[in-house]
């Protein structure tokens, strides 16, 4: 498939190739960014968390590890390994690196990386992913609520939730690290929860209608978009918790998955792609979109290849295919990915569809794009 070829170019030049990306430098470096890091968080800056301890930086260096699995080929696990060395020191996340614990599960979806960079449960990468475990499921137990499925709110600086408690977004950045080291750890009782929680997002932000999942919402309502990244997390999220269930929570996953994926393929644009509004025309405000394509070709692939999603006659494949082909002909121009929506909040009002937002080479589509190149490599064609 050239398109396979066109895709390795870009993730090699932008990553393990690149003479400006280099993780030992950036990561030390309170200035320094990676180019793919459109947020520039920094102290210097006045921003008060994240830096390079963030989740754009973590989904491209989860691809890179995917691709590792995928070719064998070490230098995509020494350049990940680099970043997630540079993270750590003493057990804890390091001072510059912008973790907290006190603003919400953003903070989290790097350490779904620690333990697969861990050389033994005395390493800084396995006891940091001990601390970070700890913050959430004890320091911050305080910001989850029986009324929304034992889940967290997205947020919580300065002990305030966000209009919309649950996002879509938050499941991505905390649930699949949960799932881990509890799995690792032998925490039934954790991942009881975590499947309680899946459960809850299903029922209450699920359009009934047409079976497709609201952006964010809580006990009191919705927030009525189905933004087509949130979405994409969604699913990335439920395919990579599923990893560590077992018996009726694997079951009962396996099958809002396939309903799930059922449901999106009737908006996938003759194009192979999503649009950003999933449920809305295409328009110069609504395109395209990058990474939600490239989240939904990663999750659907993932489920064939663990035998969760059946595709016997080969449809599911053959629209993931479509997608993938149709993000690297018509959003990979000139060795730059284009269209990744920048970033929209459940407000509740429609910041979805702003011109300025459509981004290049953004590490909220790089990351999925490298993980939907990874997972085509697995899959079999």
């Amino acid at each position: 498939m050239e398109q396979l070829k066109k895709a390795k170019a870009y993730i090699d030049a932008l990553t393990v190739d690149s003479p400006v990306n280099i993780p030992e430098k950036i990561v030390p470096d309170p200035d320094g960014f990676f180019t793919w890091d459109n947020e520039k968080r920094s102290k210097n800056n006045g921003q008060p968390y994240l830096y390079q301890w963030s989740y754009y930086n973590g989904v491209v260096f989860e691809g890179l590890k995917y691709v590792w699995e995928a070719t064998g080929e070490k230098r995509y696990w020494d350049y990940g390994n680099a970043y997630m060395q540079a993270l750590t020191k003493g057990g804890a996340p390091v001072e510059t690196a912008g973790y907290v614990p006190y603003h919400g599960l953003d903070c989290y979806k790097t350490a779904a990386l620690l333990l697969s960079f861990s050389d033994g449960e005395q390493s800084d990468c396995y006891l940091t992913a001990k601390k970070l475990y700890d913050d959430l499921t004890q320091v911050n137990a305080c910001y989850t609520e029986p009324g929304i499925g034992g889940n967290y709110w997205h947020s919580w600086a300065k002990g305030k939730a966000p209009k919309y408690k649950v996002w879509l977004d938050g499941l991505y950045m905390g649930q699949p690290f949960l799932a881990e080291f509890a799995a690792r750890i032998g925490d039934q009782e954790q991942l009881d929860k975590i499947a309680a929680r899946f459960a809850w997002v299903r029922a209450h932000l699920r359009c009934p209608q047409n079976g497709i999942f609201y952006h964010a919402g809580d006990d009191q309502g919705v927030c009525a978009f189905f933004w087509t990244r949130a979405i994409g997390w969604y699913a990335m999220a439920q395919v990579n918790v599923m990893d560590y269930m077992k018996g009726a929570h694997l079951e009962d996953m396996k099958a809002g998955f396939k309903d799930f994926v059922d449901c999106m393929l009737v908006y996938q644009d003759q194009s192979g792609l999503w649009a950003n509004l999933l449920d809305q025309p295409v328009t110069p405000t609504n395109r395209l979109e990058t990474s939600g394509t490239s989240m939904m070709v990663y999750s659907t692939l993932k489920a064939i290849e663990k035998g969760w999603l059946d595709d016997t006659d080969g449809h599911y494949r053959a629209a993931c295919r479509k997608a993938f082909a149709g993000v690297v002909d018509q959003k990979l121009i000139d060795g730059r990915l284009i269209d990744t929506y920048f970033k929209a909040s459940a407000n509740g009002q429609n910041n979805y569809e702003v011109p300025a937002d459509y981004l290049t080479d953004e590490g909220k589509g790089v990351g999925p794009f490298i993980m939907a190149y990874a997972q085509m490599l697995k899959t079999k064609w």
